[in-house]
Formats: structure tokens, C-alpha cells, sequence
């Protein structure tokens, strides 16, 4: 550990100043090590590379099977709505081209 002294004139000598709390150091990650891509197939080595990767095929990281299943939930439930949307407006369209006997025949008339 290193240590450090202050020169103290009234003895004349230098004298150990209380020890400091080290500094933290910058931390160097290293790279990930190259895999095969599950998607493409395609080497993939280093962190860029998997990110444009993850980017190229529309993926995410794997976060464990309780996240996952939390997501492919949100997925269905967004694809549920985009087709509940699609109906509605196509039950609309349909009701505004329909003719007017098919609508009385609808309204009870």
C-alpha cells in the first residue's frame, strides 16, 4: 500500500499523514468471448457485434424465463389489441358500405 509524508518543520523530519481512502481505478471489461449467433448463424465476437446483432434480428439479451414470459405476455397482449383495432374498424367499414336494407334489416325495422 502506498503511504505519504508531509515534511513537519518543528521536528525537522517528515512525518506519515493519516492514511486516504484509495481512489477507485477505472474498471477495463473485458470483451465477450465469439459465439454463433442462434438467429443468423453468423460468428458473432465482441460487444458491438452482438449488439448489432441483437439490433439486425429484432432480439433482446436472455433475462431468465420469468422475464421472458413476463415479455412474450406483453407481446400477445399488444398483437391481441392491434387485432381487436383491425375488427373494429373493419366492422365499421363494413356497416358504413353496407346498403340500407341490410342496416334496417340490423336495426329491427
Amino acid at each position: 500500500m502506498r503511504r505519504r509524508f508531509v515534511y513537519d518543520p518543528a521536528t525537522k523530519s517528515l512525518v506519515e499523514t493519516a492514511a486516504r481512502k484509495s481512489r477507485a481505478l477505472h474498471f477495463i471489461q473485458p470483451d465477450l468471448p465469439g459465439y454463433q449467433s442462434p438467429v443468423t448463424g453468423l460468428w458473432i465476437e465482441g460487444r458491438k457485434a452482438r449488439r448489432e446483432d441483437l439490433l439486425r434480428t429484432n432480439s433482446r439479451p436472455y433475462e431468465g424465463f420469468e422475464q421472458e414470459s413476463k415479455e412474450a405476455a406483453k407481446v400477445r397482449a399488444a398483437h391481441e389489441q392491434k387485432l381487436d383495432a383491425l375488427a373494429e374498424k373493419m366492422a365499421h367499414r363494413a356497416w358504413a358500405e353496407a346498403p340500407e336494407r341490410v342496416r334496417k334489416v340490423f336495426r329491427g325495422r
